[in-house]
């Protein structure tokens, strides 16, 4: 026994399956793949599996098996009760499914339907999975009807009328109908229509695998890898793989062939019988047992057979080099009679209608096949001979069996019959002839035979040798095998029979209109059927049986009529642009123009015709001049042919005897004409106007030809050039009495042909000249010369492009008719046809062309179409109006640059005639605003014209509302509005006529009328599987509104435009988008768009947004979130899953709380107040969730993906906090975020092979660092970050390489680019092709420049793409690809800055992040110095990098790091503040204030570094390192403080306002740290030299004269400012003694400023800020300056200080009096007691060493030294009393600035804690007073 297949892949485990962690791929969803255009879910890995399960292909193999009935031992049984086992499935009931109830459901569709329990199990898993499809595409509730009409701005009344088609007057609530959908009734409904889906599905995806294994190709999607892989596979499976790879599938044996065609045809009878069983027999249940249930069977199984028909017609094709066998020929021709219901199919809804022509098709095409008329009329003409004894030719019992079928079909009246009716005539024609030949033969050689008996009765001569003849073998040698059928049906001598047959099916039962008929469904047209490899085939069997029966019908209008219809397929001029999968040798029209009858029988007749015929011969050239894969050869002799006609056949006037008959012994009817015959000429009176005209005339002695005795119908040998004379014609018609006319005037019939032909033949040529990409090099070479061509014999001044404007002018000025409006949309498909090579004439044209609205008055277009039903050709009209009116609007697009700018040209390329020449962009402007307003008329108009079918409705809409899409994109994504060089100022009118019509406060509610009803017909289920282009056109038109609609949302976000009425509205419509979601895979993403931007709109108000759960309700949006959540399973097609995962992470961030609660936790409002748990707790599936455990494989899916998800869960942590608790939870996906990051290579090494893999990872970290940071910070408030943060310090190595740097911005490749491409597009620059922020954007070669536009807009140039791809094109991608590099590293950095920022505030004390925050602040410093660019992005980095290093520094310099690391960090400071060239400029002052404030850090910690040093371990390279710093010190002193100090004096006298005090201070802080440097001592000498040298001394001592001139509101801040400058360089001795020298004590005294100093009220607490910054002058300024001085020079000094001293004596008194006690007896009464300060006691305490020294200086020299007045002795007493007095001293200390305030709040140094103090201030206080006792004491010496 063989071993059973595995269905893991067929049925996954159920619990992953009813969990939602696996999607079952159901054979809808299979079928969707294969069917998909753009191959890609085919593509896809679940889809590849799944086809090449060995499981999956025996249910093609064996056809039918998916769905075998249960059988009593069948291992089905065995294998359900296996699945649903407890050990396999969860037995108890939970929140998400019943394992009992699936069991339940499964056996009772087992029964129901008659199928095995493990496919009615996997149907049971498949309608569980898509119950939210189900739930949005099921009925609509009240809420929702009444929401639409809000939003249409319909009362009930007027729905109907506003909105037809919407007839749903629904009155159930939502929560009824929650109700009803959980009834298992419902349920089980919902479970046998999956089961109905699933099989025509299958039958679908069966048909789908025979095209790709016979026709090479999927019927709609292009060849790719995958579909190979599955196609090779497939043809193993089958056994018709071909063992040279050279080989293809065609070269099978038929009989393998015809085995499959018999299983196919043994599964027909099945699926027919299903179809007709009524309900209440086909199924048990009784709550099956519906109408619906019934229409809905019926639909499925003729679609099910209808695929299967479809399998047998291609195997039948592919097999016609044989007969099929009689088994074969006589189970189908049985088959026959049970598609007599066919015809009735029309009396059906819609559904099941539509089956019907494709039904009526198969039956014929088959039949054909079976019949194979090619092989017959070979086998007949002796060319072939039978193969085999089972072919149906050789089975009289079969020829009687079909004939007898046949005949039964003539009197059912069936339509599909006809055809196959037409076909018998030939074959039994042709044996009833070949049967009388032989009769007649074998009658003449027995006469012969008996003459020569008569004639030898006289001597027998024996035979030589050999068996004798005889009468009888000679029949016997002749007889056929089908000659008892002719003698059984009495065939074999009466024909009539036959030719009444032959009679009936041609003038009864008009088999060429039938033909004709079908055909035209089998094109590539809207209405096509089948896939046009197909129908394509098809038609060749009908272009067959057009070809047996010519010889008894010979060449007729509608054999004619027939064949054009069998060879174009109904295919339009709009067609020919469609794509086309057939293979050239599979190809209809090529076969035909190979194929000698067809040639000879039908084209030559028409040649031989033309002009006097005038329609066939034009039409015939036209449909073979669209074929896609005509050969070089036969696409020039149609063209030549059209050149070089031979003759001409025409009505010689009546009166015409200019003429002498030739070879009269012919008896030919010849002549020879006597004298030139002018078929055009000019009136006497118009010679002159039309003598550039060029000549038709025959020349004299031409032969011609009457065709007909009594008429003067004449074939002339003239050649000629057919096309010259069609334009002529058409000229002469517009001038019909300027010319004699001998060929009749066309009518508009004829013109209309006329213009389609040119079209026809311009448009292949251009779409050839597109596919073989020489479209940059010029317009088509060919397509240009067609049109010289036929312009040849026009005017100098005329050409055919002006005849035809004239002609359409003259029609349009008319009331045409039927024909007329034929004319009408041939010349608009001409000018549509034109445009790609004379686009400015056909600008030029439109302009003054009356079809559009001008001016105010209305256009000719609403006249002809204004009636309430329109015809055909009115919608053909319109359909080519539009779709001319969209070309026009992608021209004035592609050609913005081309029509402002000059192209720099090779002087070897070859110069072109500028196409454009003439056209303003006021034309351009006036015509597309003109054609805006016609496509929003025509929008309007939509709802009120009766349409034939809603497929035009669909195309309609589909060709209009992209036009006003494309009117926005091509205007506001890209380039400055604002700018003079907009390149799409000519469509700006146009685009705000859109918006404004829509989104101005006075558009109202009704302009988006039209557009709800178009999305109306995708809120329903869509199950089709066949007309695919129907399906293409329903698609086309839903996705066209869906992206218009969000187009506005998103245009009114980038304008800031109130858009509350169309946001309304939207909001309201919000059911049916999400409803739209579910319809078809197509619409997700363009719904899911734009409900993204009406979200964003929303939540950009700054009241309380709409609430999108609020509008789509709990049930809707609960299915809607559920639909979103599976991410596009199984298929995982990247842009489908990000645009999903980028609409989750708008939700979050846009105030969309109740929806970002669902998202985050998995439950609704109403779920979550039901719940037992918490509302914030996440459920297992939660959106969050599933983000975390994808995050779990992040190494393994996509990297955009990546991105998506990580956005998302970003968005989340920073907008709803509490997501971290469940991010917490969740430890696993943080162990593969670090892991990830840790095996991340080096950004520069990456970017070498890949710039945008560099990118997506630098913006992966950078989202992951974002992520760490929130967790660290999440940690930190509850105590628990120092673990993780210790693992994140091992994985920073990525960061700490590529964090900082932004190293990717290729400056080079920026700036000779951009200068490149304005001289190669001169008045154009780079500029013009950035993109705006109306459309998001995501990373890669599309990122900053509009790549895709710019192809448009510069394909013109060969230069663009360039030899090799080494164009501008390859630039802009590079270009675009770094700047994604820049970007990602500019966020990589942002979020390093976090995660290092909240790494060093959870580990203060760690040494090895104190050593990455020193490395990490001096690559922020070196990064600054490779300055990238003047753009302020990098600007604004350069400052974040200085503030980040500032941080950083300040967080490390009070943990003592070494000397080395802060010399290494000092120096690429000093190199970053050095490199600065203008600091105090307005655009570098804030950065070099950071710059400076980092300086000042970093010295302070240079100065702690160095003096830890200890001198005893003192090494030679730490002296180098010292000296090393020294020189920095000065340079620093040199050029930041100096000249710094120099620059600011003079900024601030001239007021300059960005300066302010605070720049000061920071460079006295400089200077000190500079000063404080170890060994500064030793280079006082170069300090003195630095500030002489820019002269910093006199420049203080001007900013303090001038202080009170300066002062800022009263405060003289300057003054102290300077003086404290001064007060840092009279530290050094040498300083100061300059300083003395210079008369700085003078100065002093002589300022300003010594008169407010010498008031009385100046001190801490004065009243006014100006006394109390006089008092800062004397405290902090003066008084330590002149301690210093005095310290320098000593006794030399000594009189100068005393001296100044004494000059403020209210100072130096008011100093004592400050601390006197509060009981003191000698303080006057009133006056209050001052609070004590620390700079009070800093004033005394300097004081106190200057009195005390000038005291001794005075005793050795009294003379010169006075006495200063200051009371020592009573200070004495008052600081003993307060040193004494502890708690009275703190009750009186009070702080002044924001540092003493600090030291009040810290404790005391522990060395010095037993002193007793309670904080630092005090401390510092209290040993200043220590002090103070300590020098006045009398002791000190």
């Amino acid at each position: 026994m063989a071993e059973s297949l595995s269905d893991e892949i067929y049925l996954p485990p159920l619990e992953p399956c009813l969990k939602g962690e696996n999607v079952v791929l159901s054979w809808k969803l299979v079928a969707s793949a294969l069917n998909d255009p753009s191959g890609h879910r085919q593509s896809s890995r679940a889809v590849v599996d799944y086809l090449t399960d060995p499981l999956v292909q025996s249910f093609f193999t064996k056809p039918g098996s998916a769905f075998d009935p249960p059988a009593d031992r069948s291992p089905h049984h065995a294998n359900f009760v296996k699945k649903t086992a407890a050990i396999q499935v969860t037995p108890t009931r939970n929140e998400k499914y019943d394992i009992n109830v699936i069991k339940e459901d499964a056996l009772w569709l087992s029964k129901n339907a008659r199928i095995n329990e493990i496919a009615a199990l996997r149907v049971v898993v498949i309608e569980f999975q898509s119950r939210p499809q189900s739930q949005l595409l099921g009925p609509l509730s009240n809420q929702d009807v009444a929401n639409l009409r809000e939003a249409a701005g319909a009362s009930n009344a007027q729905t109907t009328n506003i909105l037809p088609g919407f007839n749903t007057p629904s009155t159930v609530d939502v929560a009824e109908i929650q109700a009803k959908f959980e009834e298992p009734v419902s349920r089980k409904r919902r479970i046998f229509q999956a089961y109905l889906d699933e099989c025509r599905y299958y039958a679908a995806t069966n048909d789908y695998i025979f095209t790709l294994m016979l026709q090479e190709s999927l019927p709609t999607s292009p060849i790719t890898d995958a579909s190979r892989t599955i196609r090779k596979s497939f043809l193993e499976a089958y056994g018709m793989s071909p063992k040279q790879p050279q080989k293809s599938p065609v070269d099978t044996p038929t009989k393998t062939f015809h085995a499959l065609v018999t299983q196919y045809l043994n599964l027909l009878p099945d699926s027919i019988e299903r179809s007709q069983t009524p309900i209440n027999k086909a199924v048990q249940d009784r709550d099956l047992q519906l109408e619906a249930v019934h229409h809905q069977r019926l639909e499925t199984f003729l679609t099910e057979a209808l695929h299967r028909m479809v399998v047998v017609f291609q195997l039948l094709d592919l097999s016609s080099d044989v007969f099929v066998s009689d088994q074969i020929a006589q189970q189908w021709f049985s088959l026959l009679s049970a598609f007599g219901f066919v015809d009735e199919l029309q009396m059906f809804p819609e559904g099941i209608s539509d089956l019907m022509v494709p039904l009526q098709c198969l039956v014929c095409v088959i039949s054909l096949s079976i019949l194979n008329l090619p092989r017959m009329m070979a086998f007949f003409e002796g060319e072939v001979d039978l193969n085999t004894d089972d072919e149906y030719l050789a089975s009289s019992t079969v020829l009687e069996h079909i004939h007898d079928a046949l005949d039964n079909l003539g009197t059912l009246e069936s339509t599909h019959a006809v055809p196959i009716l037409f076909a018998w005539v030939p074959v039994v024609h042709s044996m009833s002839r070949s049967y009388q030949e032989r009769v007649e033969r074998r009658d003449a050689i027995q006469n012969e035979k008996a003459v020569e008996n008569y004639d030898s009765t006289t001597q027998m001569i024996p035979s030589a040798g050999g068996r004798r003849n005889s009468a009888g073998s000679i029949t016997t040698i002749d007889k056929r095998r089908y000659d008892d059928f002719l003698i059984n049906k009495s065939l074999d001598r009466n024909s009539d029979a036959i030719q009444n047959l032959a009679r009936v099916v041609m003038d009864v039962k008009n088999v060429y209109g039938v033909m004709a008929h079908m055909a035209s469904f089998l094109g590539i047209s809207n209405y096509a059927v089948f896939p046009a490899s197909i129908g394509s085939r098809m038609r060749i069997t009908f272009l067959d049986l057009l070809k047996a029966t010519y010889v008894y019908t010979g060449y007729g209008a509608e054999s004619l009529e027939a064949l054009v219809l069998t060879l174009s397929g109904g295919q339009s001029y709009w067609d020919l642009s469609r794509p086309n999968n057939t293979l050239a040798q599979r190809d209809i029209l090529t076969l035909a123009l190979d194929d000698e009858a067809i040639i000879e029988g039908y084209f030559r007749h028409a040649l031989n015709r033309f002009p006097y015929e005038f329609i066939p011969f034009l039409t015939l050239c036209r449909t073979f001049y669209c074929s896609q894969h005509l050969e070089e050869n036969n696409h020039e002799v149609i063209l030549r042919l059209l050149q070089k006609t031979p003759a001409l056949t025409f009505t010689l006037p009546a009166n015409f005897i200019d003429f002498q008959l030739a070879n009269e012994e012919e008896n030919a009817n010849g002549f020879q004409f006597n004298n030139d015959f002018p078929l055009i000429s000019p009136l006497p009176s118009r010679k002159r106007i039309t003598a550039e005209d060029e000549p038709f005339v025959i020349p004299a002695g031409t032969y011609g030809r009457f065709l007909m005795d009594n008429e003067k119908i004449a074939r002339v040998e003239y050649e000629h050039s057919a096309l010259a004379l069609l334009g002529k014609r058409l000229d002469a018609n517009l001038l019909a009495n300027r010319y004699n006319l001998a060929l009749e005037e066309l009518t508009a019939e004829g013109t209309a042909e006329v213009i389609s032909l040119l079209a026809t033949l311009i448009r292949m040529e251009c779409l050839r000249t597109a596919a073989s990409g020489e479209s940059s090099s010029g317009p088509s070479e060919t397509g240009l010369a067609i049109v010289a061509e036929a312009s040849r014999a026009l005017p100098r001044t005329r050409d055919v492009i002006s005849v035809v404007s004239d002609t359409l002018d003259v029609l349009l000025d008319g009331r045409p008719e039927s024909d007329g409006l034929a004319a009408i949309v041939a010349c608009l498909q001409f000018l549509h046809a034109i445009l790609p090579i004379c686009p400015g004439r056909v600008w030029s044209y439109m302009s003054r062309c009356t079809i559009l609205s001008k001016d105010g008055q209305s256009g000719q277009l609403a006249k002809l179409v204004g009636n309430l039903d329109l015809s055909g050709v009115q919608l053909e009209l319109l359909t080519s109006a539009v779709r001319l009116f969209s070309s026009l609007i992608d021209s004035a697009m592609s050609s913005s640059v081309r029509r402002k700018t000059s192209v720099k040209t090779n002087s070897r390329q070859k110069q072109n005639y500028d196409v454009w020449l003439g056209v303003s962009d006021k034309i351009v402007t006036q015509i597309s605003l003109s054609i805006v307003r016609a496509a929003m008329d025509v929008l309007e108009s939509l709802s009120t014209w009766r349409l034939a079918s809603g497929l035009d409705r669909f195309v309609l809409v589909g060709d209009v509302v992209p036009i006003m899409d494309k009117v926005i994109c091509y205007t506001f994504s890209m380039d400055d509005i604002n700018t003079k060089t907009f390149l799409m100022s000519a469509l700006e009118p146009a685009a705000k006529y859109v918006i404004d019509s829509f989104l101005a406060p006075s558009a109202g509610s009704l302009r988006l009328q039209p557009l709800l009803l178009a999305l109306l017909p995708a809120t329903q289920p869509f199950r089709p599987t066949i007309f695919s282009n129907r399906a293409e056109a329903f698609v086309g038109q839903t996705k066209a509104v869906l992206k218009l609609v969000r187009s506005l949302v998103r245009i009114a976000n980038y304008f800031d435009q109130p858009s509350n009425t169309i946001e309304n509205q939207l909001f309201k419509a919000t059911p049916f988008v999400a409803r739209v979601s579910a319809c078809h895979d197509a619409f997700r993403g363009p719904a899911v768009e734009l409900l993204e931007a009406l979200v964003i709109s929303a939540g950009k108000s700054s009241g309380e947004p709409p609430s999108l759960l609020g509008y789509l309700g709990p049930q809707i949006s609960r299915s809607f979130l559920q639909l979103l959540s599976t991410l596009d399973r199984p298929f995982n097609q990247a842009r489908e899953v990000n645009a999903i995962w980028r609409f989750f992470s708008t939700i979050v961030r846009n105030r969309q709380q109740w929806m970002a609660n669902c998202l985050l936790t998995g439950k609704t409002p109403r779920d979550a107040k039901n719940g037992n748990g918490k509302a914030a707790d996440a459920t297992s599936s939660s959106v969050l969730n599933s983000a975390l455990e994808r995050l779990s494989s992040i190494k393994k899916i996509d990297e955009s993906e990546t991105l998506a998800v990580l956005d998302f869960i970003t968005s989340a942590q920073n907008f709803w906090p509490w997501t971290i608790f469940t991010l917490q939870k969740n430890t696993n996906f943080l162990s593969e975020l670090r892991s990830f990051v840790r095996d991340l290579k080096p950004s520069a090494l990456t970017s070498k092979t890949s710039v945008l893999q560099a990118c997506n990872e630098a913006r992966i970290a950078a989202y992951i660092a974002e992520i760490f940071a929130m967790q660290l910070f999440h940690y930190r408030q509850i105590g628990q970050a120092t673990t993780f943060a210790n693992e994140l310090t091992r994985d920073l190595d990525y960061y700490l390489r590529d964090g900082v740097a932004v190293s990717g911005y290729n400056r080079g490749l920026h700036t000779n680019f951009a200068r490149n491409f304005s001289n190669q597009y001169q008045g154009c620059t780079l500029d013009n092709f950035k993109r705006t922020l109306l459309a998001p954007r995501s990373l890669g070669v599309e990122f900053y420049y509009n790549l895709g536009f710019a192809d448009k807009m510069l394909g013109f140039d060969s230069g663009w793409v360039g030899p090799r791809n080494s164009g501008f094109r390859s630039e802009m991608e590079k270009a675009n690809a770094n700047l994604s590099l820049v970007d990602a590293q500019i966020n990589l950095y942002h979020a390093w800055e976090f995660l290092l920022l909240e790494l060093s505030t959870c580990l203060p004390s760690n040494a090895t992040l104190k050593k990455h925050s020193l490395q990490v602040a001096q690559q922020c410093l070196e990064a600054n110095e490779e300055s990238q660019s003047h753009d302020q992005v990098f600007e604004r980095l350069a400052e974040s990098r200085v503030n980040l290093a500032l941080m950083l520094v300040q967080r490390v310099v009070d943990s003592a790091p070494s000397p080395g690391d802060i010399t290494q960090l000092l120096t690429a400071l000093w190199g970053t503040i050095s490199s600065v060239s203008e600091p105090y400029a307005p655009e570098n002052i804030a950065m070099y204030r950071t710059l400076l404030k980092l300086l000042y850090v970093t010295l302070r910690a240079q100065v702690r570094s160095l003096a830890q040093v200890d001198p005893a371990n003192k090494k030679h390279g730490s002296d180098l390192a010292a000296a090393s710093v020294a020189q920095i010190v000065l340079s620093i002193l040199d050029k930041t403080v100096a000249k710094g100090f120099r620059t600011l004096v003079s900024l601030i006298h001239d007021s300059t306002p960005h300066i302010s005090p605070s720049d000061i201070a920071l460079l006295n802080a400089i200077l000190q740290a500079c000063l404080c440097i170890p060994g500064m001592d030793q280079c006082q000498t170069q300090v003195l030299n630095i500030m002489a040298t820019h002269d910093a001394v006199q420049a203080a001592v001007s900013l303090y004269s001038w202080a009170d001139k300066l002062a800022d509101q009263g405060d003289p801040i300057y003054g102290e400012l300077s003086l404290l400058f001064l007060l840092e360089l009279s530290a050094l001795p040498l300083v100061a003694e300059q300083l003395a020298a210079d008369g700085l004590l003078n100065q002093i005294t002589s300022a300003n400023l010594a008169a407010y100093l010498g008031r009385a009220n100046v001190k801490p607490f004065a009243e006014s800020v100006g006394l109390q910054r006089c008092y800062s002058i004397w405290a902090k300024g003066i008084v330590p300056l002149l301690l210093n001085i005095l310290t320098a020079l000593g006794a030399t000094i000594a009189p100068e200080v005393a001296y100044v001293l004494n000059q403020f004596p209210n100072l130096m008194q008011a100093s004592v009096e400050r601390f006197e006690p509060p009981d003191d007896s000698r303080r006057r009464p009133g006056e209050r007691s001052d609070y004590i300060t620390l700079l009070s006691v800093s004033e005394i305490h300097s004081l106190a060493l200057m009195t005390r020294v000038l005291g001794a200086l005075r005793a050795n020299n009294a003379r010169d030294v006075p006495a200063v007045e200051w009371d020592g002795q009573a200070l004495l007493d008052s600081v003993v009393f307060w040193i004494e007095r502890r708690r009275l001293l703190r009750e009186r200390l009070v702080t002044l600035g924001p540092r003493e305030a600090e030291w009040k709040g810290m404790p005391p140094s522990s060395e010095r804690n037993r002193g007793g103090y309670e904080n630092r201030l005090e401390e510092k206080v209290v040993e200043q007073l220590e002090c103070v006792k300590l020098v006045l004491s009398e002791g000190l010496e």
